[in-house]
């Protein structure tokens, strides 16, 4: 009898301790959820406006072509066909593409609302998938280390299905 409140301990503390890496699990997971929402609605807030410059009408072909070229290379937002990694990775290469907007178009005045707004969007893009990056690094971190991974696989946790991007992303 005097190894059973011994086991009963050791077992409560395991117990207790599944518990709360469960939990840890869980918000971890929500968090990445709701890092991937920020991420699809400003993509598709920057998008949007995109499509409203290219839609102004002007004297300069040049430019209505290169707004063209930029709405025809658009990753699709829908959550359904596009993972947010994809979207995070394609991203990076239209941010670059709005860096270099301002000097092509800054020197029309019926762009220049649209412009500050665009460049408000991706910034604000751009901080929602570095979150997103690390909110999901995070993830994957607790779910492939042991002790984690074992509660982690009881519950069905795993990082299979959430892919990191490419490439990082880095807010400039």
């Amino acid at each position: 009898m005097g190894f059973l409140p011994l086991i009963v301990a050791v077992a409560g503390f395991i117990f207790l301790w599944g518990i709360v890496n469960y939990h840890s699990l869980k918000t971890r997971k929500k968090e990445v959820e709701e890092a991937a929402e920020l991420v699809y609605r400003y993509a598709a807030l920057r998008q949007n406006i995109i499509i409203q410059l290219s839609n102004i009408e002007g004297n300069d072909t040049s430019l209505s072509t290169l707004l063209q070229r930029i709405v025809q290379s658009f990753q699709s937002v829908d959550k359904n066909t596009t993972t947010a990694s994809e979207l995070v990775s394609s991203g990076q290469q239209l941010s670059q593409q709005i860096d270099n907007l301002p000097d092509q178009l800054g020197k029309h005045k019926i762009y220049q609302s649209s412009i500050e707004q665009l460049q408000k969007a991706d910034f604000a893009y751009r901080i929602a998938a570095n979150r997103y990056s690390l909110k999901l690094q995070q993830y994957l971190d607790l779910v492939t280390k042991s002790p984690s991974k074992l509660v982690a696989s009881l519950f069905g946790f795993s990082g299979k299905d959430i892919q990191l991007p490419e490439e990082e992303v880095v807010a400039s």
